[in-house]
């Protein structure tokens, strides 16, 4: 089955909030396409049971080469549970595929990443990345700013939004707790 996808990615809220109503296709183009520099087509295949966490956010993305790429997002430190869950959903693809299999793991800027694996001889490529940019406090302000003046979101601002865990910063305590602050306000958003 292919195209089969749901609205986990974005809360009801930010979907209303967000220019044209977005759904979980439109938030893995943005990070695929912004993210990892990937245009290529794609579908969603939700109909693989991955071995992963019921709270995992994993998908199958089958592009149209026959390349098979697992996404995952990590917000926060990536640590060594995240890793040895990514190389267990991409051992398992590789051997389901009889292929090499890429993960494309968006996630917070990060200092190094030093983690050991034993992948059993199956051909497995990890791309973790983030959005090289120290405006991630701006960025937050600027959106913040139109929600309270009850502005509508262009599709830039809703790209913005999407992108924001992936972002760069000044410094990092204050990124996170003006994220909170910004989550929480669309959270509570009234939008009658």
């Amino acid at each position: 089955m292919f195209g089969i996808y749901s609205n986990q990615r974005l809360s009801e809220n930010e979907r209303r909030l967000l220019n044209s109503n977005p759904d979980d296709l439109n938030w893995y183009c943005v990070i695929v396409q912004t993210i990892f520099k990937d245009r290529r087509v794609f579908q969603i295949r939700q109909d693989i049971e991955l071995p992963q966490d019921d709270d995992d956010n994993g998908v199958v993305l089958m592009f149209e080469d026959s390349d098979v790429v697992y996404l995952k997002s990590i917000e926060g430190e990536v640590t060594q549970d995240d890793f040895q869950s990514i190389t267990k959903v991409c051992t398992f693809l590789a051997d389901k595929f009889k292929r090499p299999i890429s993960a494309y793991i968006p996630c917070a800027p990060f200092k190094n990443l030093d983690f050991d694996v034993e992948k059993n001889g199956r051909e497995i490529t990890m791309f973790f990345s983030c959005l090289d940019v120290d405006d991630g406090e701006e960025i937050i302000d600027r959106l913040e700013t139109k929600l309270k003046n009850h502005e509508e979101f262009t599709i830039h601002d809703s790209i913005e939004h999407m992108l924001l865990p992936y972002r760069g910063y000044k410094d990092r305590d204050v990124f996170y707790e003006k994220l909170h602050h910004y989550r929480q306000l669309i959270e509570e958003f009234d939008f009658d």
